[in-house]
């Protein structure tokens, strides 16, 4: 055993001694999930990750956030206010406490969002509060005085923004806006990623390197405290061994590879799913002259079976794209069919380009067994109206370099929704200020789109709002600045042991308040 393992299992040891009566000893009910990787840290001005995102929103409290099903609920704020012009936010807090039993105030807020802008903090998730009055100027070295974050009393909490932001909510519900306390941060300095303070529902206890986390119910939580005593995060990278856990009955929620789910699906189980908030997709370096032509990039779309990857390599797990927000955001049409798998059309399109007998490109894509099957059979259908793509392989630091600078000609990506809303798959992905490591990784650049995605985040009725978006998507899909691809579908198993669980639609909706065992 190593000496991690051991310190770990020294705890749980001492926890369960604690929490045992005078009698036989009993395990106290903990969740026991996996993680494919460590997170990195649990500050949530750094948390950029998914398991970084997910454990830190545990730990701390927003001051709204999600439920399950993506729709916002009051958090910390019990309440809030909005202005008739959409600029003036104003929440009202409810009585919480941190972890450490300090009272949280409304310059507990205050204090965690001017951190969060602080150019010195360097926090790469300070765009959340990019809307706040100030925030940009401060960024940029500008003064504070101008800063639209105030605590107008200890229970109160103005911000006011440079403009209307729709999907404001969304934004202060991502863990970065997680609320910490100065004493806590100022006490732990560089260590409170390690050794977190927060007043959401669960504490950390423990953390092995690169073995288990454990989470313990926080005393000072006042909102209906978790049914659960604790939460055990074992970080399993390998998918095989997550399954092999599972059946024996060491973990209690298990994600299926979609290798694996016509294994389960034959075996007779029930298999919980749940549409993904991710598109997956071929983004075309369109500041290429290749694919600065649209009829190249239709002819693309065309050359693809889409369906037929679906099923046979990712095993039925996704829905084909018809544009780029996902089902579950959908509340408008989705855009008539432009892309019908159809190679003969394909090639005349190339033809009509200037290349009838095709060309050569390149297909990038980070290291992932996945996605080097997918990209094979890309490959063989672009083989067949004569595009000979050769694919590169690189590590993910190396991969996004490229990809953000220009130097691939196509690579293969997904985009994870950071909030539920349709705009975050729009603005980040396609809005022409974004090109490069903003998100728009393509180059695309279109004045109507831009128009359409800035008239939508100022736009305070929500029939209209949705309107535009779904505009700007019907005119992306004309464009055709990527090959699309699918919206994937998320499959789990759970444990009968446990009862309450729901599949949350975004990563961060489920706080386990009311899973039992």
């Amino acid at each position: 055993m190593s000496l991690t393992r051991f310190f770990v299992a020294a705890i749980l040891t001492v926890a369960l001694a604690a929490t045992a009566g005078c009698g036989r000893r009993e395990e106290p009910p903990t969740l026991r999930l996996a993680l494919e990787t460590e997170p990195t840290t649990l500050d949530p001005a750094y948390a950029v990750d998914y398991s970084s995102g997910l454990i830190t929103s545990l730990i701390h409290a927003n001051l709204v956030r999600y439920d399950p099903d993506g729709r916002i609920i009051p958090d910390l704020a019990r309440s809030w206010d909005i202005s008739a012009d959409g600029t003036l936010y104003t929440f009202h807090l409810a009585g919480s406490r941190f972890s450490n039993g300090k009272a949280l105030s409304a310059a507990d807020v205050v204090f965690t969002f001017r951190r969060l802008i602080d150019p010195e903090i360097r926090s790469p998730r300070w765009w959340v509060l990019e809307p706040v009055a100030g925030a940009a100027a401060v960024r940029r070295g500008g003064e504070w005085g101008g800063l639209g974050i105030e605590a107008a009393d200890d229970s109160t909490v103005c911000i006011r923004l440079e403009r209307p932001t729709a999907h404001f909510l969304s934004l202060v519900s991502m863990p970065a806006a997680g609320i910490v306390t100065a004493g806590e941060i100022s006490a732990r300095g560089e260590d409170y990623g390690r050794m977190p303070c927060g007043s959401g529902p669960w504490m950390l206890s423990a953390w092995g390197d690169g073995d288990q986390l454990l989470l313990v119910r926080n005393p000072y939580f006042e909102g209906a405290a978790p049914v659960l005593d604790g939460i055990s995060l074992r970080i399993i990278p390998e998918p095989m061994t997550r399954i092999a856990e599972f059946e024996v009955g060491n973990l209690d929620i298990l994600e299926v590879p979609r290798a694996e789910l016509d294994r389960w699906r034959s075996a007779g189980v029930t298999l919980m799913h749940e549409e993904e908030l991710r598109v997956v997709y071929i983004g075309l370096n369109n500041e290429r002259p290749l694919f600065s032509d649209i009829r190249v990039r239709r002819a693309l779309n065309r050359a693809i079976d889409v369906e037929t990857i679906i099923a046979r390599v990712l095993f039925g797990a996704g829905r084909r794209a018809r544009g780029v927000i996902p089902p579950g955001l959908r509340r408008t049409r989705v855009p008539d069919e432009r892309y019908p798998y159809d190679p003969e059309g394909a090639r005349k399109l190339l033809a009509e380009a200037g290349y009838p007998d095709g060309f050569e490109m390149e297909l990038w894509q980070r290291e992932n067994p996945e996605g080097g099957r997918v990209l094979e059979s890309i490959q063989g259908y672009l083989a067949a109206v004569g595009i000979r793509a050769a694919i590169v392989t690189r590590e993910w630091s190396a991969f996004k370099k490229a990809v953000e600078h220009g130097a691939a000609d196509a690579f293969y990506l997904d985009w994870f929704a950071d909030y539920p809303d349709p705009e975050n798959f729009l603005a980040p992905l396609f809005h022409s200020a974004n090109r490069g490591g903003g998100g728009n990784r393509t180059g695309y650049s279109d004045a109507a789109v831009d128009s359409l995605i800035t008239a939508a985040g100022l736009c305070r009725d929500e029939g209209t709002r949705w309107e535009l978006l779904a505009a700007a998507e019907e005119k992306i899909y004309h464009d055709a600045p990527w090959i699309f691809l699918w919206f994937p579908t998320r499959y789990e198993l759970v444990s009968p042991r446990l009862k309450g669980y729901r599949m949350p639609v975004i990563f961060n909706g489920q706080r386990y308040l009311k899973v039992a065992i």
